[in-house]
């Protein structure tokens, strides 16, 4: 049994992190940091946990875990990181300091200076399908976007077999829950109900990383046109992703293409199209190979709290410390 904490637990990622924890086989949650709520029970700011006994503290500078989960906003975590790393405690960064490899590309992201980047080099990009072995070894993993997340699955298997080229055009639709659970105009319910809004150009903060990913798998990034909405729903993430074929593509072999790619991967499943029911609350991801009159189409689905973040995170850890990849993370989708 291996010890765990949640940094930044008041959030909507801290709290499904908090959720998943609380029943799983090989972690116990033992720290819960929330400035917010320091000194508050755990059960009274998450009443979903309200057999949890753990009180908040109000910050991680006294923590004594095998794991520390960071489900904090950009900036936060890499200033607590490199203390965490000297205590020999191993992290999973929810957030975004640690997923784009050059500080420079950071800084033009995040309007900020990155401060830690001596870690930079070192962290593994923790999409288990496509680097598992990497953050296997890992010590520090930087859990990715959830919009990366769900595009990156659709398009990695193309993009090693050099089937695609660019402009690819991802359709992105995203419940609110997205946003965090700070309060905004543009989710509060009454501007957010019974409408789709895209937002996020000229060019969404997740593209970079998207970019890096893919140099990373492929050597190179095709052009991307990424546009996002808002929809009303709370959690939830469906892509319709129009990808521009090589010379000499073969869309009829992609179905066997896509089956050898994640054939061990527990949480990738291809067939119909898919609903977003049937990966909200999960660690899931649904992935579906469509023809839209002459041009291929691909649909990618899964829950933004689930694979495209908290479950994720867990998935992560659980490889980093020799776990069964699915420990505490094989719940079923809602269905409807």
């Amino acid at each position: 049994m291996a010890t765990a904490a949640v940094l930044g637990a008041s959030g909507y990622l801290g709290g499904e992190l908090l959720r998943l924890l609380s029943t799983h086989p090989e972690f116990s949650l033992s720290a819960v940091v929330s400035a917010s709520h320091a000194g508050e029970p755990l059960s009274q700011f998450w009443p979903n946990l309200a057999d949890s006994t753990l009180r908040a503290q109000s910050e991680a500078s006294s923590l004594d875990v095998d794991v520390a989960f960071c489900a904090e906003p950009a900036g936060e975590a890499m200033k607590q990181v490199p203390a965490l790393l000297d205590a020999g405690t191993r992290v999973v960064d929810l957030g975004p300091d640690y997923r784009l490899p050059d500080p420079s590309a950071y800084a033009a992201t995040y309007g900020q200076t990155h401060q830690d980047p001596e870690h930079l080099s070192e962290a593994a990009y923790g999409l288990p399908e496509l680097f598992r072995e990497k953050i296997r070894r890992a010590r520090l993993v930087a859990n990715p976007g959830c919009y990366p997340t769900a595009t990156l699955l659709a398009l990695a298997p193309l993009l090693t077999a050099r089937e695609i080229v660019g402009p690819v055009v991802v359709d992105a639709k995203s419940g609110t829950s997205g946003a965090g659970s700070s309060l905004s105009s543009g989710t509060h319910h009454p501007e957010a109900a019974l409408t789709v809004q895209p937002y996020g150009t000229p060019q969404h903060r997740h593209v970079p990383e998207m970019r890096a990913a893919m140099t990373a798998l492929a050597g190179s990034s095709p052009s991307l046109v990424f546009v996002p909405h808002l929809v009303p729903l709370v959690r939830g993430i469906l892509c319709s992703i129009y990808p521009t074929l090589a010379d000499g593509a073969h869309p009829d072999r992609w179905p066997a293409l896509f089956d050898a790619s994640y054939a061990g991967s527990p949480f990738v499943h291809r067939g119909p199209t898919p609903r977003l029911s049937w990966a909200q609350g999960t660690n899931r991801c649904f992935l579906s190979l469509q023809q839209a009159g002459d041009a291929p189409v691909l649909f990618s689905a899964l829950d933004n709290l689930g694979k495209g973040g908290a479950a994720q995170a867990i998935q992560n850890a659980n490889l980093m410390f020799g776990f069964d990849e699915a420990a505490g993370l094989r719940q079923p989708g809602f269905g409807v």
